[in-house]
């Protein structure tokens, strides 16, 4: 019992520490709050970057069944659960045959709408990395323009 008393004292604590303003419905919502401050790139602007060879890592922040359904090709499979854990473990990136993206490397958040990949950009943002877009309308955006 005392440990739970714990646990909700800390919970608490951490949240009144971060500055929590809101209660949000869900994902959408609080991405709402989050979207001017991050910077988004079309599908069309996306396929600019890719044919001219620019060098981006595309990381799809979807869950591992809804990736394996359909994705981005060169894109990195990240699930937003496990994204900040995972970013800089040069372990996860030898496994992708690839290196570790740098602080300063161009990313690209893709999500299932577009509404996860802006609170990823927002969670690299605070860990350091610089040059974050998110892709508007997410995968569903990619699959319309595809067709």
């Amino acid at each position: 019992m005392k440990k739970k008393i714990f646990i909700a004292i800390l919970f608490v604590s951490i949240m009144a520490l971060q500055g929590c303003t809101a209660v949000y419905e869900d994902a959408s919502d609080m991405a709402a709050g989050w979207k001017s401050k991050v910077k988004q790139i079309s599908v069309a602007g996306l396929r600019t970057m890719t044919d001219s060879g620019e060098n981006i890592v595309i990381i799809d922040v979807r869950e591992e069944g809804q990736y394996s359904e359909g994705n981005i090709p060169g894109s990195v499979n990240i699930s937003r659960g496990v994204l900040e854990e995972s970013i800089g473990n040069p372990e996860f990136w030898a496994e992708q045959y690839m290196y570790p993206p740098e602080k300063d490397s161009k990313i690209i958040i893709c999500s299932q709408n577009g509404d996860m990949g802006i609170l990823a950009a927002v969670s690299l943002a605070g860990i350091g990395y610089k040059s974050i877009l998110n892709l508007e309308g997410g995968y569903e955006s990619y699959l319309k323009q595809q067709n």
